[in-house]
């Protein structure tokens, strides 16, 4: 309980991953023009990060070293398709809204520095929540 206390605090005040990591800031900019842009594109956030931070925490050692980070960029990409096939199949007008961004989530450092840093070291459901808290703390910074 904890470590969940630890990194919940972490997520959203200490290593805020765009006030304190200056990490997602193109994406933040790019999408914040309407609250429901900023709302969806946090909330698809926190499904990446999380899921993705799952994924890669199950795998890790499985993964040679030599291929993690092309491993990692796949479970990443495939989650963010997964979003991306769902908001066009029931938001439609919001996947035409937000463009090309939702795409670019694969490219998010948040992400990606969740499965190299704390993913990759740690047990799937502490990097689940960790995935969860890091994607709370980029909707909060979006929805300011």
């Amino acid at each position: 309980m904890n470590e969940l206390i630890r990194v919940f605090k972490a997520g959203i005040f200490k290593d805020n991953p765009v006030f304190r990591q200056i990490l997602g800031i193109c994406s933040s900019l790019a999408v914040t023009n309407l609250l429901v842009n900023s709302f969806v594109m946090g909330v698809g956030l926190m499904f990446v990060t999380a899921f993705s931070s799952l994924t890669v925490s199950v795998v890790r050692m499985f993964t040679p070293k030599h291929i993690r980070m092309m491993v990692q960029t796949l479970i990443i990409s495939a989650y963010v398709i997964i979003l991306d096939i769902f908001l066009k199949a029931y938001f439609p007008a919001l996947s035409k809204s937000l463009g090309p961004y939702v795409g670019l989530i694969i490219t998010n450092c948040i992400i990606m520095g969740r499965a190299e840093a704390f993913a990759q070291n740690n047990k799937p459901f502490i990097s689940f929540f960790d995935g969860l808290i890091m994607g709370l703390g980029y909707t909060l910074v979006l929805m300011a």
